[in-house]
């Protein structure tokens, strides 16, 4: 008897083999058919279901072929390989840096994650799309441990574009990180004015939270984003994810960090 590694080395050893069994899920074919949507040869063909007839996986229907209970069930365990590993290979190693295990969720829902990573040549690359999340999307909730450096003139200059927008946005700040790169000077009028005029119109709260923040989190219009940090904070990729499930997951967290942070009003800013 053949053993079940033997099988699966079989089906994974030929991309036509995996292509056949795919074409022959929906409905029966004949090899005419085959040849049509695969492009496979007609010896090849006849090759290929043989061994799938050996196998118990396909039987013939007349002038076609169809997969039996046994050949669907393959088909649908190889096919959700494929997926896990096509999901593995593109979160890479980045899944190590994922606190999976406080995700009340399969690694699987990653599938349709868009991984942004630094480059050779292109080291910021992550970090450019994490600003361009920051400050051009309309809805925004964040978590993070660190506060983006720059000068204080490009502050201002995102300061003054929010208000002049209808952009609204939540933010959930590490105290650590308010104390290392202060989101006002107190000795500045227009860096305070900008930001009392931002908690004053509503479209902005911001909450400190007093304690670590082991990744940067967001929804940004709908999008969910993880960040995962380094040991000085600074994240280190980006990861987007349009899934319901991990989008639920990171507003949860949110909400839970929120409940636990103090919020900043006017009346903690210098008069």
């Amino acid at each position: 008897m053949t053993a079940p590694l033997d099988d699966v080395a079989f089906l994974a050893r030929s991309g036509h083999r995996v292509d056949v069994l795919r074409t022959l899920v929906s409905e029966p074919r004949t090899r005419a058919d085959l040849h049509d949507e695969t492009g496979i040869s007609q010896p090849t063909l006849g090759r290929i279901l043989g061994d799938f007839e050996d196998r118990n996986w396909v039987e013939r229907h007349g002038h076609g072929y169809a997969l039996t209970a046994a050949g669907a069930l393959v088909a649908d365990a190889f096919d959700d390989l494929l997926d896990t590993v096509e999901i593995v290979q593109n979160l890479g190693a980045v899944i190590q840096l994922l606190p999976t295990e406080e995700m009340d969720f399969d690694i699987r829902a990653f599938a349709d994650a868009t991984v942004t990573s630094p480059e050779p040549g292109e080291a910021l690359t992550h970090v450019t799309r994490l600003a361009e999340l920051l400050y051009q999307t309309d809805h925004i909730r964040v978590l993070t441990p660190t506060i983006a450096p720059g000068p204080e003139e490009d502050r201002r200059q995102r300061a003054a574009a929010f208000l002049d927008s209808d952009r609204v946005s939540e933010g959930i700040v590490s105290a650590e990180a308010m104390q290392r790169e202060p989101l006002f000077d107190v000795g500045d009028e227009a860096s305070l004015g900008f930001l009392r005029t931002a908690l004053e119109s509503g479209r902005v709260r911001l909450h400190v939270y007093d304690g670590p923040i082991p990744l940067l989190l967001m929804v940004a219009d709908g999008t969910a984003v993880l960040a995962p940090t380094d040991e000085h904070d600074t994240p280190v990729v980006v990861i987007e994810s349009t899934n319901e499930t991990v989008r639920s997951w990171v507003d949860a967290q949110l909400d839970a960090y929120r409940e636990r942070a103090t919020e900043l009003t006017t009346e903690d800013l210098p008069v």
